[in-house]
């Protein structure tokens, strides 16, 4: 697998956040994710710009 994205719930365990949280903001366009299959994936770079 690629590792230039991580899961939802890796993204959720290092910011401290619920799923539903990320899926809201992925819905809303304040996260960018890009979806494989039935599963959303967010790039790395994303959690960079948070920190």
């Amino acid at each position: 697998m690629d590792k230039s994205y991580m899961t939802v719930k890796e993204f959720c365990e290092r910011l401290q956040v619920s799923t539903s949280t990320v899926y809201r903001m992925i819905k809303a366009g304040q996260i960018p994710a890009v979806k494989f299959g039935r599963y959303w994936k967010i790039p790395w770079s994303v959690f960079d710009t948070i920190r």
